[in-house]
């Protein structure tokens, strides 16, 4: 039986603060970028760019699209997208379709690969030169790098573990090489062992889950996210297709089958599942719909992930971690994003049911218009340095400040990001902390003064490190 897991993981601005969520939820491990996460990797000179390597205009017969694919132009550039395989869900797949493996006898810490000769003629390493783009659709920036291989080629590394093609994949979506050995398994976006996603018919609910796209499932294209009347039409209930991807900008998102992006509202709550949105805001921000007898496809999003609510007037709401989801009325197209951010209340939704913040600016208070993507918020001016001891340079990322131990949210949970020193508006109430993009440095004082210690990743128990309700402010990057 399908059940609902309820999750919130949330995603920051490259500059900014968010306010305090309405509810909290269990959380897990983040999987969200900051939205619009790019940049350059340093040490290999790779450039990070959001999107498909199409959609940024890369050239043709480059990149994954070339052949040979040992050639500089192949090297140019790598497509990392989120998606589903032969079963397969959530698995990442390159730009061309085909899926991508890890291997158990290779190492994530310090990650190495332990595949050459003839097993990297087996398995090819998926490589890019110093210098190239990898372009990130559903894949969150930090769970990738880059590793040397022992010919002195740059392989891309997903959470961790270096990965490779399978030869004997011969057509895009094949999942041949999965379980080969015993050592090959198909690559989650957070680096993981690829499963076989649940289908079936939840006996609860009466809705079918099937993995892939509806296109691939053979369902009717004028029906579902297709149908262009009503969202309470039987015809437009028929199916909905969850697809794990970006949009301007914001990655990792989720949007439907016709590419339009599905939000998250703060005045729902994921605990128990409720939407608070009727009446005259369905019409604005229309419910995704289900009845018995829909099918849902699921396409980089976890099946666990999601669930169905009773709304007050009776229809049946998809949920995704326990957050009910919508389209918005203001998007015309697919990949729009004109409800991000909207009364600061509405964002668009993550994997696991987690909001994505605006990529250049905070969330405007309730009842006010959401603020431009180049706005930001200046950081409290502060003389430290940017550079702690020990030669570690901050990072210019984000954080999730949790009012529970584990990342979990009974009180909320409040957001920051960098450049340079940010203010923890509820010093008292943190007590874990959720990092993306680090790292950062902890100060016990106002203004980043006073005791400090630096972070790299997740702190589940900031009790363990001496600050547990005491942190102040935090130290990020300048630039």
């Amino acid at each position: 039986m399908l059940r609902t897991r309820v999750a919130m993981l949330a995603a920051l601005v490259a500059t900014g603060v968010a306010a305090l969520t309405a509810c909290g939820a269990t959380a897990g491990t983040p999987s969200v970028s900051p939205a619009g996460a790019g940049g350059t990797d340093p040490a290999s000179s790779v450039n990070f760019l959001t999107g498909t390597a199409q959609e940024n205009g890369a050239p043709q017969n480059t990149g994954d699209f070339a052949d040979p694919a040992d050639t500089d132009a192949a090297q140019q550039w790598v497509e990392l997208d989120a998606g589903s395989a032969s079963g397969l869900n959530p698995v990442v797949l390159n730009g061309k379709g085909f899926l991508l493996y890890r291997f158990d006898k290779d190492t994530p810490k310090p990650p190495k690969s332990n595949c050459d000769g003839d097993c990297a003629k087996t398995w090819p390493p998926v490589t890019v030169k110093a210098g190239g783009k990898v372009f990130l659709n559903g894949i969150d920036k930090n769970d990738v790098g880059f590793v040397k291989r022992s010919d002195g080629t740059l392989q891309v590394t997903v959470g961790n573990w270096p990965v490779y093609k399978f030869s004997g994949d011969t057509q895009p979506g094949q999942a041949k090489g999965q379980g080969v050995g015993g050592t090959w398994f198909g690559v989650t976006p957070e680096g993981g062992k690829a499963t076989a996603s649940q289908e079936g018919t939840d006996p609860t609910t009466g809705v079918d889950y099937k993995t892939g796209t509806a296109k691939e499932n053979g369902a009717d294209l004028n029906q579902g996210d297709d149908y262009k009347g009503p969202r309470t039409d039987d015809a437009a209930m028929k199916w909905v297709q969850l697809t794990r991807g970006s949009a301007g900008g914001l990655n990792p998102i989720v949007h439907d089958g016709a590419g339009m992006t599905l939000y998250r509202f703060d005045k729902d709550s994921p605990k128990p599942p409720t939407s608070n949105c009727n009446d005259d805001c369905a019409v604005k921000w229309p419910p995704v719909l289900v009845k018995p007898g829909s099918r849902i496809f699921v396409n980089g999003v976890p099946a666990a992930k999601i669930g169905i609510l009773t709304r007050a007037d009776g229809t049946r709401q998809v949920t995704i971690g326990g957050w009910a989801i919508y389209r918005f009325s203001g998007d015309k197209k697919a990949g729009d994003i004109n409800g991000e951010g909207v009364g600061g209340t509405w964002f668009a939704v993550s994997p696991t049911g987690g909001k994505v913040l605006p990529k250049g600016g905070t969330p405007a208070p309730s009842g006010q218009p959401a603020p431009p993507a180049s706005s930001t918020t200046a950081p409290p001016a502060s003389s430290t340095t940017t550079a702690p001891p020990g030669g570690v340079t901050l990072g210019n990322g984000s954080a999730i400040l949790d009012t529970g131990l584990n990342l979990s949210e009974p009180q909320g949970s409040f957001g920051i990001a960098g450049p340079g020193c940010v203010a923890n508006p509820q010093p008292a109430l943190v007590r874990s902390i959720q990092l993306s993009g680090g790292p950062v440095k902890l100060w016990k004082g106002p203004n980043c003064t006073g005791q400090s210690t630096v972070i790299t990743g997740n702190v589940q128990d900031l009790g363990t490190i001496g600050f547990d309700k005491q942190v102040a402010s935090i130290r990020f990057g300048d630039k």
